[in-house]
């Protein structure tokens, strides 16, 4: 067999319109040398007409937009690009989809450049099928796909629009974590490009030994613009999946049940992540998205239908569409929120050790707007420390216990006062209900944070964060990438 390129209906070109040489010298005349220097790579300034599309993110408090956006096809302009912004005295954020909780993907400012690598998009299955090498601009759906057009998947998540190097490098919650481990756990290797523009590989014999370290769970771009990472793949398996959902106002009654079932047993097989919504002119839903890897001759099947069973008699269920899948399948029939809407958003994430009655009482508490989301991943199994699966891997990624992380979300447009009100205290009673009632854990998780003072202890804790302060002033000692790093002071 020989190795496998994802085709042109995986590939999105840079949109036309970009800037001339004249718009660069009058809107941007700092990167007028790297228009000179690479006069095919792609620039746009404010008076391109893609200028504001191109700059569109998922949250719309951001109105300041950046002196430029560029958009490399490949790593040799990614490091071009890169290395004249650096010695220009430029600062840079990394987009690779535009919905980073935190955002880190946003550039904004009179100095500020975005990298925009969506057309950085390339992926490439193996000869032997072991593992894809996914550039830094792909998208979870399109991996997703190109996968399983060869009957095979890896950790991603399930939203569709995530960009998955920084979904991965920031520790990866899937649905699959608990048969193949976090996304972090299967990245086997990858290319940075650091600041100078020079381009390090971590099977390099002279590349840092902290840098594979770094991409497994450190977040993405912490010390250079990720080109790509190389990824361990598995045989697709068949899922018993879908959505089971039940009225959130029986939340309480869930979660004991949840705790009881459990402790009697939770497969590794099974991972059931939950999301809390308010669907336009019904009441709260409180649903899992059930997904059983079958084994390959599905000789586990009656087990699965049966522990189904068990988690249909938690709850009044109004919602049931389990049914046997595909991971691509069950992903694409799960309905995304809307994102790019013209919304403010307000968001918390805290992790907890296990499901209780008490944290049930607390999301028992009536969303905002059918536009705010509790989405909650169940750790277990191959993706925790002390599991005995050979997937963990020595990883910056922190909380390797068995937990359960809940990202709280509301949003509401920015002409609703009233509603940026209600939606900003609901995430905070949430949040602060859980961390009262003694339930939550230190750890924070970096895709779902927005960035604050001294975080880089919450990613990595005391030790973790001596070595990424270590590896950054090697790497990056302008710390040109700051806007992508959490605080490390």
């Amino acid at each position: 067999m020989t190795s496998i390129t994802s085709g042109p209906e995986f590939h999105t070109d840079p949109p036309r319109g970009a800037s001339s040489t004249s718009s660069i010298e009058q809107d941007a005349p700092a990167l007028l040398g790297l228009h000179r220097e690479a006069p095919n790579l792609h620039i746009y300034t404010v008076s391109s007409t893609n200028y504001e599309a191109l700059n569109r993110i998922n949250d719309r408090s951001v109105t300041t937009l950046p002196v430029a956006t560029v958009r490399p096809t490949d790593e040799a302009e990614i490091s071009t690009a890169v290395r004249h912004i650096s010695q220009k005295g430029l600062t840079l954020a990394i987009r690779n989809s535009g919905v980073d909780q935190g955002g880190r993907s946003r550039a904004f400012g009179p100095k500020d450049v975005s990298l925009d690598v969506r057309s950085v998009d390339k992926m490439i299955l193996s000869a032997d099928r072991q593992h894809v090498t996914v550039e830094g601009g792909v998208s979870s759906e399109r991996l997703l796909k190109f996968l399983d057009g060869h009957n095979l998947a890896t950790p991603t998540p399930l939203s569709l629009v995530v960009g998955y190097v920084g979904f991965a490098c920031g520790g990866g919650y899937s649905l699959w974590n608990g048969t193949m481990g976090m996304a972090a756990d299967n990245i086997l290797g990858g290319r940075v490009v650091l600041a100078d523009g020079h381009v390090v590989d971590t099977d390099d014999a002279d590349c840092d030994p902290d840098l594979l370290w770094t991409l497994r769970g450190g977040g993405a771009g912490v010390v250079g613009v990720v080109s790509c990472l190389r990824v361990r793949v598995y045989r697709r398996p068949t899922l018993l999946g879908g959505l089971v959902g039940f009225p959130q106002k029986e939340a309480s009654q869930i979660t004991e049940r949840l705790a009881k079932l459990y402790a009697w047993k939770k497969p590794n097989k099974l991972v059931a992540d939950v999301g809390i919504v308010h669907p336009p002119g019904a009441e709260g839903l409180f649903f899992f998205v059930f997904a059983w890897a079958l084994n390959e001759d599905k000789s586990d099947l009656d087990e699965a239908k049966d522990y189904l069973e068990r988690m249909l008699s938690l709850g009044t269920v109004v919602v049931n569409t389990v049914q046997e899948t595909t991971p691509y399948g069950l992903t694409m029939s799960v309905k995304n929120p809307e994102l790019f809407a013209e919304l403010i958003h307000f968001r918390k994430t805290v992790s907890v050790p296990v499901w209780s009655e008490e944290l049930g009482r607390i999301l028992s508490e009536p969303l905002p707007n059918s536009t705010s989301i509790v989405v909650i991943h169940d750790r277990h199994g191959a993706g925790t420390r002390g599991s005995g699966s050979t997937l963990v891997a020595n990883g910056a990624f922190l909380n390797r216990e068995p937990h359960v992380m809940l990202g709280i979300f509301a949003s509401a447009p920015a002409d609703d006062e009233e509603g940026m009100k209600s939606c900003d205290a609901w995430v905070n009673k949430v949040f602060d209900g859980i961390n009262a009632a003694g339930l939550a854990v230190p750890h924070k998780y970096i895709n779902f944070s927005s960035p604050h003072k001294g975080d880089g202890l919450h990613y990595y804790g005391a030790d973790g964060l001596v070595r990424i302060r270590s590896i950054k002033s090697r790497l990056d000692p302008s710390n040109l990438f700051a806007k992508s790093t959490p605080d490390l002071a």
